[in-house]
Protein backbone atom coordinates (compact mmCIF):
# COMPACT_ATOMS: atom_id res chain seq x y z
CA UNK A 1 0.00 0.00 0.00
CA UNK A 2 1.13 3.47 -0.63
CA UNK A 3 -0.13 7.26 -0.57
CA UNK A 4 -1.95 8.21 -3.53
CA UNK A 5 -0.84 11.88 -3.16
CA UNK A 6 1.26 14.28 -0.40
CA UNK A 7 -1.02 14.96 2.36
CA UNK A 8 -0.49 17.18 5.19
CA UNK A 9 -1.69 16.95 9.13
CA UNK A 10 -1.11 19.59 11.60
CA UNK A 11 -1.49 19.39 15.69
CA UNK A 12 -1.44 21.69 18.76
CA UNK A 13 0.97 19.62 21.42
CA UNK A 14 1.89 22.37 25.04
CA UNK A 15 1.75 25.00 22.57
CA UNK A 16 4.27 23.67 20.04
CA UNK A 17 3.05 23.25 16.74
CA UNK A 18 3.43 19.47 14.70
CA UNK A 19 2.78 20.01 11.16
CA UNK A 20 3.14 16.76 9.20
CA UNK A 21 3.76 16.74 5.94
CA UNK A 22 3.75 12.90 3.88
CA UNK A 23 4.25 12.21 0.50
CA UNK A 24 4.92 8.65 -1.31
CA UNK A 25 8.93 8.56 -3.06
CA UNK A 26 9.80 5.35 -4.83
CA UNK A 27 13.38 6.44 -4.72
CA UNK A 28 16.04 8.15 -2.17
CA UNK A 29 16.83 10.94 -4.38
CA UNK A 30 13.07 11.93 -4.48
CA UNK A 31 12.85 11.45 -0.43
CA UNK A 32 15.83 13.71 -0.12
CA UNK A 33 14.33 16.42 -2.95
CA UNK A 34 10.92 16.55 -0.70
CA UNK A 35 13.05 16.84 2.78
CA UNK A 36 15.01 19.79 0.95
CA UNK A 37 11.37 21.23 -0.10
CA UNK A 38 9.61 20.94 2.93
CA UNK A 39 12.83 22.66 5.04
CA UNK A 40 13.16 25.39 2.22
CA UNK A 41 9.40 26.10 2.93
CA UNK A 42 9.52 26.21 6.46
CA UNK A 43 12.51 27.81 7.19
CA UNK A 44 11.83 29.45 10.04
CA UNK A 45 10.73 26.31 12.11
CA UNK A 46 12.65 25.66 14.80
CA UNK A 47 12.88 21.69 13.88
CA UNK A 48 12.20 19.56 10.52
CA UNK A 49 12.61 16.39 11.45
CA UNK A 50 12.57 13.38 9.04
CA UNK A 51 11.87 9.49 8.52
CA UNK A 52 11.54 7.73 5.13
CA UNK A 53 11.26 3.84 3.60
CA UNK A 54 11.94 3.69 0.22
CA UNK A 55 13.68 1.49 -2.71
CA UNK A 56 12.70 -2.27 -3.13
CA UNK A 57 11.57 -4.01 -0.50
CA UNK A 58 11.94 -0.92 1.33
CA UNK A 59 14.96 -1.93 2.17
CA UNK A 60 15.98 2.25 2.19
CA UNK A 61 15.14 3.15 5.57
CA UNK A 62 16.79 6.60 7.13
CA UNK A 63 15.56 9.15 10.20
CA UNK A 64 17.03 12.68 11.04
CA UNK A 65 16.14 13.95 14.68
CA UNK A 66 17.69 17.28 13.58
CA UNK A 67 19.04 18.80 16.76
CA UNK A 68 16.17 16.91 18.60
CA UNK A 69 17.25 14.97 21.35
CA UNK A 70 18.59 11.44 20.18
CA UNK A 71 15.95 9.38 19.55
CA UNK A 72 13.53 11.23 20.33
CA UNK A 73 11.88 12.59 16.43
CA UNK A 74 13.20 10.43 13.67
CA UNK A 75 13.60 6.87 15.05
CA UNK A 76 9.79 7.37 16.50
CA UNK A 77 8.34 8.54 13.05
CA UNK A 78 10.67 5.64 11.43
CA UNK A 79 9.07 3.10 13.44
CA UNK A 80 5.49 4.86 12.35
CA UNK A 81 5.68 4.60 9.05
CA UNK A 82 7.08 0.50 9.41
CA UNK A 83 3.88 -0.18 11.91
CA UNK A 84 1.20 1.85 9.09
CA UNK A 85 2.16 -0.74 6.57
CA UNK A 86 2.49 1.29 3.91
CA UNK A 87 5.64 1.44 1.20
CA UNK A 88 7.76 4.08 -0.35
CA UNK A 89 6.88 7.51 1.98
CA UNK A 90 8.64 10.30 3.46
CA UNK A 91 7.62 11.80 6.05
CA UNK A 92 8.72 15.62 7.49
CA UNK A 93 7.41 16.88 10.40
CA UNK A 94 7.77 20.31 11.49
CA UNK A 95 7.88 21.97 14.84
CA UNK A 96 7.62 25.16 16.01
CA UNK A 97 8.37 25.65 19.87
CA UNK A 98 5.41 26.81 22.16
CA UNK A 99 7.54 27.46 24.91
CA UNK A 100 6.82 24.81 27.05
CA UNK A 101 9.29 21.18 26.95
CA UNK A 102 7.97 18.40 26.32
CA UNK A 103 10.52 15.89 27.86
CA UNK A 104 11.63 13.13 26.17
CA UNK A 105 9.15 10.86 26.20
CA UNK A 106 6.51 13.40 25.31
CA UNK A 107 8.50 14.43 21.81
CA UNK A 108 8.60 10.81 21.11
CA UNK A 109 5.01 10.19 21.49
CA UNK A 110 4.14 13.75 19.77
CA UNK A 111 6.47 12.97 16.23
CA UNK A 112 5.36 9.54 16.03
CA UNK A 113 1.60 10.32 16.81
CA UNK A 114 1.94 13.32 14.18
CA UNK A 115 3.15 10.51 11.54
CA UNK A 116 0.75 8.10 12.37
CA UNK A 117 -2.04 10.29 12.08
CA UNK A 118 -1.19 12.14 8.87
CA UNK A 119 -0.72 8.42 7.41
CA UNK A 120 -3.78 7.23 8.75
CA UNK A 121 -5.94 10.55 7.61
CA UNK A 122 -4.09 10.21 3.66
CA UNK A 123 -5.53 8.52 0.87
CA UNK A 124 -4.04 5.13 0.19
CA UNK A 125 -3.30 3.49 -3.04
CA UNK A 126 -2.97 -0.61 -3.59
CA UNK A 127 -1.79 -2.08 -7.32
CA UNK A 128 -4.08 -4.79 -8.34
CA UNK A 129 -3.31 -7.24 -10.99
CA UNK A 130 -5.97 -7.37 -13.79
CA UNK A 131 -6.38 -9.84 -16.02
CA UNK A 132 -6.99 -9.04 -19.97
CA UNK A 133 -8.77 -11.04 -22.12
CA UNK A 134 -10.02 -11.42 -25.71
CA UNK A 135 -13.18 -13.14 -26.14
CA UNK A 136 -14.75 -13.83 -29.50
CA UNK A 137 -18.34 -14.73 -30.35
CA UNK A 138 -20.92 -14.74 -32.93
CA UNK A 139 -22.84 -11.53 -33.75
CA UNK A 140 -26.00 -13.25 -32.43
CA UNK A 141 -24.92 -13.59 -29.15
CA UNK A 142 -23.97 -9.67 -28.96
CA UNK A 143 -27.24 -8.77 -26.98
CA UNK A 144 -26.35 -11.35 -24.08
CA UNK A 145 -22.13 -10.76 -24.16
CA UNK A 146 -21.73 -7.33 -24.83
CA UNK A 147 -24.22 -6.51 -22.01
CA UNK A 148 -23.00 -8.95 -19.63
CA UNK A 149 -19.00 -7.63 -20.07
CA UNK A 150 -20.11 -4.21 -19.92
CA UNK A 151 -21.60 -4.49 -16.36
CA UNK A 152 -18.99 -6.87 -14.40
CA UNK A 153 -15.51 -5.82 -16.47
CA UNK A 154 -14.03 -3.33 -18.33
CA UNK A 155 -14.17 -3.03 -21.88
CA UNK A 156 -10.84 -1.54 -23.33
CA UNK A 157 -11.72 -2.28 -27.38
CA UNK A 158 -14.19 -3.98 -29.68
CA UNK A 159 -13.26 -5.13 -33.13
CA UNK A 160 -15.16 -6.43 -35.60
CA UNK A 161 -15.04 -8.70 -38.82
CA UNK A 162 -16.84 -12.17 -39.48
CA UNK A 163 -17.42 -12.28 -35.45
CA UNK A 164 -17.02 -9.71 -32.27
CA UNK A 165 -13.76 -9.21 -30.89
CA UNK A 166 -14.03 -7.77 -27.18
CA UNK A 167 -10.90 -7.22 -25.31
CA UNK A 168 -11.72 -6.29 -21.44
CA UNK A 169 -9.82 -6.50 -17.69
CA UNK A 170 -11.30 -8.33 -15.39
CA UNK A 171 -9.56 -9.13 -11.59
CA UNK A 172 -11.43 -12.48 -12.12
CA UNK A 173 -10.75 -15.35 -13.82
CA UNK A 174 -13.56 -15.46 -16.27
CA UNK A 175 -12.55 -18.45 -18.67
CA UNK A 176 -15.44 -20.83 -16.54
CA UNK A 177 -17.82 -17.52 -16.67
CA UNK A 178 -17.83 -17.05 -20.45
CA UNK A 179 -18.65 -20.74 -21.46
CA UNK A 180 -21.10 -20.92 -19.18
CA UNK A 181 -23.10 -17.50 -20.06
CA UNK A 182 -22.57 -18.05 -23.97
CA UNK A 183 -23.20 -21.91 -23.23
CA UNK A 184 -19.95 -22.92 -25.06
CA UNK A 185 -19.93 -21.04 -27.80
CA UNK A 186 -18.23 -18.32 -27.35
CA UNK A 187 -13.96 -18.44 -26.99
CA UNK A 188 -11.68 -16.39 -24.88
CA UNK A 189 -7.85 -16.15 -24.54
CA UNK A 190 -5.80 -14.66 -21.95
CA UNK A 191 -3.50 -12.47 -23.00
CA UNK A 192 -1.83 -10.78 -20.21
CA UNK A 193 -1.80 -9.11 -16.54
CA UNK A 194 -1.46 -5.48 -16.07
CA UNK A 195 -1.19 -4.12 -13.22
CA UNK A 196 -3.08 -0.70 -12.00
CA UNK A 197 -3.39 1.15 -9.27
CA UNK A 198 -6.20 1.66 -7.23
CA UNK A 199 -8.24 3.89 -4.30
CA UNK A 200 -7.69 1.61 -0.79
CA UNK A 201 -10.38 1.97 1.36
CA UNK A 202 -10.15 4.03 4.38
Amino acid sequence: MRLKEEFRNETVINKSRFIACVKPCRTEEECRAYIEEIRSEYSDATHVCTAYVTGENDRIQRSSDNKEPGGTAGVPMLEAIRHSGISSVCACVVRYFGGIKLGAGGLIRAYSGAVTEALAKAQKTIDVTYHEYRIDYVYELSGLMEGWLRKYTEVIDQQFDEKVHMFVLSEEELNEKIRNISKGKAEIAFLKDVIREKDAEQ
